[in-house]
């Protein structure tokens, strides 16, 4: 009897160690290739460690690329996510979160101009919002969703609790020579997925990046942002150079400019 229990106690060691050098990767290399997809933006994950003993997971260093167009080379970085699965619930073709932490995620928010148009960093991900926050997802929808996901070969999937601490946004728009720092709070979801009477993670990330967008608006956009832009152009108005191109009607085009930033 004693002998069979050092067996087994190897026999788990060997396949601790084969899920440790085989699945890790392939998980690793799974979530890169889809959350690229879904964002629109390269993801890479630096580590990725899973015990399937504890149904703990460990994901180091997330980060989602900016646009080339912009200074800073991260748009997202997230040091740390921590999930504990519900390994039962796999031999149901499901992969079933109690929980997942994304722990203290970093925002690079820039904003450009080019070719005369101011330019957001999400600028890829609105649209991607806009796709999503126009469906309604209701409980049909959702079914028929996780139908065509499993024709294509994806994995059915459920949080039960997927909780978001502390995001912290930094800001820069170099044009306007201006910079702020800004913090969002926490934020929880409950039942994420992409199964039948699931909240869908699609619309889930639209509201995230809803979110998001809105306190940039309120602390930023719309005032010392908007108040950057406008002493920018109220300077270009009254500019000699620019006095010069429009010709003889240059005061009357003026004031109706002027009139735009009152």
């Amino acid at each position: 009897m004693k002998k069979f229990f050092i067996y087994f106690f190897l026999l788990l060691i060997l396949i601790s160690v084969f899920i440790k050098f085989t699945f890790d990767p392939f998980a690793k290399s799974f979530l890169e290739k889809n959350l690229t997809k879904d964002s629109g933006r390269l993801v890479t994950i630096q580590s990725l460690s899973t015990n399937f003993f504890t149904g703990s997971i460990s994901i180091e260093n997330v980060q989602i690329k900016n646009d080339k167009m912009f200074s800073r080379e991260n748009l997202i970085t997230v040091p740390l996510i921590k999930a504990k699965l519900k390994i039962s619930e796999l031999f149901y073709k499901k992969i079933h979160f109690a929980n997942i932490l994304i722990n203290n995620p970093t925002i690079n928010y820039d904003v450009v101009i080019q070719n005369g148009k101011m330019i957001d960093s999400f600028y890829l991900v609105e649209n991607l919002s806009k796709n999503n926050t126009n469906k309604q997802y209701s409980n049909q929808q959702n079914t028929t969703d996780a139908k065509q996901t499993n024709n294509k070969g994806n994995i059915d999937f459920v949080i039960d609790r997927l909780e978001i601490s502390q995001i912290d946004v930094s800001i820069l728009a170099k044009d306007f020579e201006f910079s702020k720092n800004i913090s969002l709070d926490k934020m929880t979801f409950q039942n994420v997925g992409n199964i039948k009477n699931s909240n869908h993670y699609k619309d889930v990330m639209a509201m995230i990046v809803m979110n998001i967008a809105v306190k940039i608006n309120n602390e930023v956009i719309t005032s010392n942002l908007k108040k950057k832009f406008e002493a920018k152009v109220k300077n270009l108005l009254s500019s000699d150079k620019l006095k010069s191109i429009i010709g003889k009607d240059q005061d009357k085009v003026i004031k109706k400019l002027e009139k735009l930033f009152k």
